[in-house]
């Protein structure tokens, strides 16, 4: 026996009106024990009605010492609209296999630059070893593009997405303060990912970019680009001739290399 039946008995049962929240109409009326509804509606609360899951919005009352007393209550609900699968189609051709650490954010610093996960490593640098990885991935990506995307006007969706396995982490060695010499900037900054701090992160800004990575002590281990323009391809090159790398664009399968 539940602690409601102790306190007000089985036969007492409560009348329960379901309002469809999207438009006022009423969804159905029902008699339901106490022990059959939740003790309070102040916490997100979904029910299942008419084989479809609803989301209580509102519920007057609220809690239940109070509709049992009343032996009355009004949940306001909206149905959770599923989506179909067929229907889901990425921004980005590729993703990199490897997700960004992060760690809270504890201090400030000259500037942040924000990115979303996704974005992550999706323009960096390599050692110039890595070509032969970089085109076998390239095979996988291409395929996206060719078979399992669409264009309008204004961009290209696609409906899968190649998950770059083959290529690994950088593994650079870049000295931190011949990279900042190299660009002429002294101004160090933090990486934002959704409300974190990439772990080990930096970033540093040229007229030309916004460059970001990571650092073990004072060596540069992963180096990308978060922004560029048009300008940016000599000071590419620069960086790939001063530490003998490459550059990859991985969502458009492009190299830049100091030939």
């Amino acid at each position: 026996m539940g602690l409601f039946d102790k306190i007000f008995g089985t036969k007492d049962k409560i009348k329960v009106q379901f309002i469809d929240n999207s438009n006022g109409q009423i969804i159905g009326v029902s008699e339901m024990k106490a022990d059959q509804l939740p003790e309070t509606f102040s916490v997100p609360t979904t029910m299942h009605i008419q084989d479809n899951d609803w989301n209580v919005e509102e519920a007057i009352p609220e809690n239940s010492i109070d509709f049992v007393k009343t032996k009355g209550l009004v949940l306001k609900m909206r149905k959770i609209e599923k989506m179909n699968i067929n229907d889901i189609w990425y921004s980005l051709s590729t993703i990199s296999n490897e997700f960004p650490q992060t760690v809270s954010m504890t201090k400030q610093t000259e500037f942040d630059i924000h990115i979303h996960e996704d974005d992550y490593r999706q323009k960096e640098f390599l050692n110039i070893n890595a070509q032969a990885h970089i085109e076998e991935e390239f095979i996988g990506i291409k395929n996206i593009w060719e078979n399992h995307s669409k264009k309008n006007e204004e961009y290209t969706l696609f409906k899968n997405c190649h998950v770059r396995n083959v290529i690994g982490i950088p593994n650079l060695t870049i000295n931190f303060n011949e990279l900042k010499t190299l660009l002429k900037s002294d101004s160090v900054g933090q990486v934002i990912i959704n409300g974190k701090t990439l772990k080990n992160g930096f970033a540093i800004k040229t007229d030309s970019a916004t460059y970001f990575g990571t650092l073990d002590n004072d060596t540069v281990t992963e180096l990308c680009i978060s922004q560029w323009n048009e300008n940016e391809t000599t000071e590419i090159k620069g960086i790939d001739k001063a530490f003998n790398l490459l550059f990859v664009n991985w969502n458009h399968c492009e190299i830049v290399k100091n030939d």
